[in-house]
């Protein structure tokens, strides 16, 4: 079977109420469905249902918490960042919104390519590949992604959003859970 979480790791925890913390929380949680997808491709050819199922559950991870992470930084955070950031980090958020935009058109064609695959009856390895392929650059975009937001992010955040600004990031994010 292809578990959703690695054996061994459990999802960091942070309160809604340390935004920054959450969002660091959360990309542990988006890493470990990434591994996910990862075996989940490499098990294809020998577990093709629960290989499909498994990344179905990653995709349904990431249309729900992934998502809201993404609006949490795209409505929230940065807007409250710009026009506080020198060039170069202004240049590194723009980035970051660009690796947004790309990692949601690798999503999108690496979900045609698993209908393709469920609704076939024998295995194409021309999807497969391909499967692998987009697999691979999607998982290497979130993780370079993450760590870049972990590691430079995170303390531009913290060094110019004031415990106000930071408040009203949570009751956004909290807004945005139904909470």
């Amino acid at each position: 079977m292809i578990s959703i979480l690695s054996a061994g790791q459990t999802a960091a925890s942070a309160t809604l109420d340390q935004p920054i913390e959450h969002l660091a929380a959360c990309h542990r949680r988006i890493e470990q469905r990434l591994e996910t997808l990862e075996r989940a491709a490499a098990a294809l050819d020998t577990q093709r249902g629960e290989a499909l199922q498994a990344i179905r559950n990653a995709f349904a991870f990431l249309d729900s918490n992934g998502v809201l992470h993404t609006r949490d930084e795209e409505d929230s955070l940065f807007p409250r960042l710009r026009g506080k950031l020198t060039v170069e980090q202004e240049s590194l958020l723009a980035s970051l919104e660009s690796d947004h935009q790309l990692a949601h058109h690798l999503d999108s064609s690496l979900r045609l390519i698993v209908d393709q695959l469920a609704s076939s009856a024998a295995p194409a390895p021309d999807l497969t590949r391909e499967l692998h392929d987009l697999t691979a650059r999607f998982c290497a975009l979130y993780r370079r992604h993450i760590a870049v937001e972990d590691s430079q992010l995170a303390a531009v955040s913290r060094a110019l959003l004031s415990p106000a600004e930071l408040a009203a990031i949570a009751a956004e994010m909290r807004h945005r859970r139904g909470l």
